[in-house]
């Protein structure tokens, strides 16, 4: 993977830094090991942690989201997207993909600096999509101002 992906990306909008990370599942188990090479898994918790705080404190970002392929949440300790939010410190909000569940609405958590974490997933093959719509207010403060889903078309065994 060296040389094949960015560790974030920045989006500028207006006034507003947008820092984007991504963090997926250990290959191992799930992927034939020749397919994924000496590619290297290392922990989701730490490197997001690591990216996150990097794009809040070099690039000031005004809200950091993870793109994850983790999963939901599992019955074991498997790490999952409510894991993630819970254990993190700088992240705002994680769009959860892997176990293809289809959230009615986002779910919110509490991260290690008692702040929100939302976290959201809208199921799989383009059948459902959401929109979060944030407002910004002074002094980095942010809220979710709605939240909406779109159906395109209905789930079936196709």
């Amino acid at each position: 993977m060296e040389d094949k992906y960015v560790p974030y990306k920045i989006f500028k909008k207006g006034e507003l830094t947008i820092g984007v990370l991504g963090v997926g599942i250990e290959l191992k188990g799930l992927v034939p090991d020749n397919l994924y090479g000496n590619t290297i898994y290392n922990d989701p918790v730490a490197s997001a942690n690591k990216t996150a705080d990097i794009l809040k404190k070099k690039y000031q970002c005004d809200m950091v989201i993870c793109l994850s392929h983790l999963g939901d949440k599992y019955s074991d300790d498997k790490i999952s997207d409510e894991i993630l939010a819970k254990e993190t410190y700088d992240i705002d909000l994680i769009i959860g993909g892997h176990t293809h569940r289809f959230f009615e609405a986002p779910r919110r958590y509490t991260n290690k600096r008692a702040s929100d974490v939302l976290v959201n997933q809208v199921g799989w093959a383009g059948i459902q999509l959401g929109r979060l719509d944030y407002e910004f207010l002074a002094r980095n403060k942010k809220f979710l101002a709605g939240a909406n889903t779109v159906i395109i078309g209905k789930k079936s065994s196709d």
